[in-house]
């Protein structure tokens, strides 16, 4: 069939319809990818950003994360120079908890809750559209004419942020001694997104947006299906119903094993689901086979120990099982992202998979380039590369 653009192939994919080649979705925070495609490797701040826009943009179809920059991590993070190459990225949700007590997990959820009615008597709504339009426009201008199909927004309603502050021990003992306090914080945290999500829809910039919760872990839920179908998933579906309201799809997010709840997922009006993540219990093709007319899915490609550990050999293998098993409606990618575990000649490989042929780099040379690069003693985020 004619060559489709990356638009017409990710929306021909939501609908189950046959596209030209497998599109591929993904979160990428891998500096070599970036400097693969680009030629250059990604400093600190804008232009860091740029290169991992432009990068995004030559391998992925449909991308949330696009157009950011690698940090500093903190200075006391850690000595161990594997882990501050993680951390590049990491350190961008990396923070120290600052609850130490059940005492003071209280006290943060009310001040939570004080700032919330604060923000919905104090924010000016056309403002929060007119500066996510900006920003588009910003991204944009970086990306190519056929360009990746960018995530709108992440929308959650707070569950990721109160139980992340405070960890999911004094968070269990807040949900069993006050539960009241905990669906006030969630309710307002969901109505403040409400509010965001119908200032700023607008299929034109994006037709997807990501909704989320990690709400399981390997071969269980986090929180029992009773909990979630009270607190949780009603929310989730209020988040769903305002984007669709504006004619944007919603593909939700979470890691984990979430068979047991996959049927409520689907009635809170998800169109998606990411990213199956195969070695907590998932399949791709026992959900393509239970719920594949119903959503369309991405992921399936384990980055925890294939992507990072595997060989390209190995990759191939399981790409083209997924697709196999997963003909319309799939968005091959990685469980969750591609950061710096993952090998590049294995990320080249899944790319290849979807593309027929092997992805050429921005300069012949450039996997000794970054072969070179990693060989040497400079400080990561310190180079100064031209141009390619």
């Amino acid at each position: 069939m004619p060559k489709m653009t990356k638009r017409e192939r990710v929306l021909a994919a939501f609908d189950h319809q046959e596209t030209d080649r497998v599109p591929l979705y993904d979160l990428m925070l891998n500096d070599d990818c970036i400097e693969y495609f680009t030629g250059v490797y990604p400093p600190y701040g804008e232009e860091g950003a740029r290169l991992q826009a432009q990068a995004v943009d030559y391998m992925l179809d449909m991308a949330r994360g696009v157009g950011v920059a690698p940090r500093q991590p903190p200075a006391d993070f850690t000595d161990d120079p594997v882990l501050l190459e993680y951390a590049r990225y990491a350190s961008l949700t990396y923070r120290l908890n600052p609850i130490r007590s059940y005492e003071a997990a209280v006290a943060w959820v009310k001040e939570q809750i004080q700032q919330l009615h604060q923000w919905q008597h104090n924010t000016d709504l056309q403002q929060v559209a007119e500066e996510t339009r900006r920003s588009f426009e910003k991204l944009y201008s970086w990306l190519g004419e056929d360009h990746v199909v960018c995530c709108l927004r992440q929308s959650g309603i707070g569950l990721d942020d109160i139980r992340g502050t405070m960890g999911i021990e004094y968070f269990s003992y807040l949900c069993a001694d006050t539960p009241g306090l905990v669906s006030e914080y969630l309710e307002l945290r969901t109505e403040q997104e409400e509010a965001i999500i119908h200032a700023i829809a607008d299929p034109e910039i994006s037709p997807w947006a990501l909704t989320y919760g990690d709400i399981a872990m390997k071969a269980k839920l986090l929180h029992s299906p009773e909990w979630l179908r009270r607190e949780f998933f009603p929310r989730l579906k209020r988040l769903n119903d305002a984007y669709h309201e504006h004619g944007i799809r919603c593909l939700f997010h979470s890691d984990g094993y979430l068979m047991e709840i996959m049927p409520d997922l689907i009635e809170t009006g998800i169109d998606g689901i990411n990213p199956m993540e195969t070695v907590a219990g998932m399949d791709v093709g026992e959900i393509y086979r239970l719920y594949g007319d119903r959503i369309f899915l991405t992921g399936g490609i384990d980055m925890s120990q294939l992507l990072s550990n595997g060989n390209p050999d190995q990759v191939r293998e399981v790409c083209r099982k997924a697709i196999s098993e997963a003909p319309t409606g799939y968005f091959m990618g990685s469980t969750t992202e591609i950061d710096n575990s993952s090998r590049l000649e294995n990320v080249l490989a899944m790319v290849e998979v979807s593309w027929g042929h092997h992805p050429p780099g921005a300069k012949p040379d450039i996997m000794e380039q970054i072969r070179r690069r990693k060989a040497t003693s400079i400080p990561r985020g310190n180079e100064s590369h031209e141009e390619p």
